[in-house]
């Protein structure tokens, strides 16, 4: 049975902390507001074998605490005889309610529950506590993501790893995901162009027949994440462009002859007109956007384009 008592603070363990995730987020606010109107919810502590405290849940709350130089703090205290489900169980539910989960801190839970119960008490119980929908697709979503080395983790914990992308990735060997680390690392890719992305090498490592870390090693993309004249953002484009044109040479060979045929036509970087081609270059038909602003305008832009689809150039444009 659990047992509210106050503990001195010098007695908690604050790195034993095996159910609780380890964040770095501000505390400023939470230790402010604990120094306004103290403890509202008091922390889980289980009896450590040997002396002290293990941290079950309110990790956050102790750190305050200890900011605020307090010498004890109420907490509800387990024996150390309590299991380690029973200790999961009750940080689990003590977040479940109050705030949502990250996808790291998803993950984290799922990875200990596994422990503990099978998947279909995971799926039906815990899932929805931690804000997922009931579906063994869901958990083994999850359980691919959390895996990964040490590393990938602290990216998906930090948000800079997409869940969707980690699943993928776990399937990896893992001289490939070594070798793909540095990327996600370093540059600003969404959760899509993640995906795209392994996708992409996939893709050409199935052509190809070849090792996905053989693209990913290659000078000419290592050399865009290594340029110091390039901003993060600048970096990730043009790693997207080289894999790109790896993995559709055509579609891409085709596109820099459009952007050619358009800055040949002085249509490239118009104010008022824009043409596209057909998506992929697939189907007849282009498409034209024209600004105007009245009647006369739009005349002389009409007059402008009847002329150009008079030219040669214009005719080799949309035979591409």
């Amino acid at each position: 049975m659990a047992r509210i008592q106050e503990v001195p603070l010098s007695d908690i363990d604050l790195d034993d902390h095996p159910f609780a995730v380890a964040s770095s987020a501000d505390i400023s606010p939470l230790s402010a507001s604990m120094a306004e109107v103290g403890l509202l919810n008091p922390p889980w502590l289980r009896k450590k074998a040997e002396a002290g405290w293990q941290v079950v849940t309110g990790l956050k709350r102790l750190k305050s605490a200890a900011r605020l130089r307090w010498e004890k703090i109420a907490a509800h205290t387990l024996s150390a005889e309590t299991p380690d489900s029973r200790c999961l169980s009750i940080a689990l539910q003590d977040n479940a309610f109050g705030r949502s989960f990250s996808p790291g801190e998803q993950v984290f839970y799922i990875n200990r529950l596994t422990k503990h119960w099978d998947e279909a008490q995971i799926v039906q119980h815990f899932l929805p506590l931690l804000g997922l929908p009931p579906s063994a697709k869901i958990l083994h979503r999850f359980l691919a993501a959390g895996s990964l080395e040490e590393a990938w983790q602290d990216l998906l914990v930090s948000g800079r790893l997409a869940l969707t992308a980690a699943a993928r990735l776990a399937a990896w060997p893992a001289a490939a995901r070594r070798a793909a680390f540095p990327f996600f690392r370093d540059l600003p890719f969404s959760q899509s162009k993640q995906e795209e992305l392994l996708k992409w090498l996939e893709l050409l490592a199935r052509r190809q027949d070849k090792a996905l870390e053989d693209f990913l090693l290659k000078p000419e993309l290592t050399a865009c994440l290594e340029d110091p004249a390039l901003n993060p953002q600048e970096k990730a484009q043009r790693v997207r462009r080289r894999l790109k044109d790896w993995t559709f040479p055509r579609l891409s060979a085709a596109l820099r002859a459009f952007e050619q045929g358009l800055a040949g036509l002085g249509l490239a970087q118009h104010p008022r007109v824009r043409l596209s081609p057909p998506p992929a270059f697939e189907g007849p038909d282009f498409h034209l956007e024209i600004k105007f602003r009245d009647a006369d305008e739009l005349r002389s832009l009409l007059d402008t384009l009847t002329s150009l689809a008079r030219q040669e150039d214009f005719s080799a444009l949309t035979a591409i």
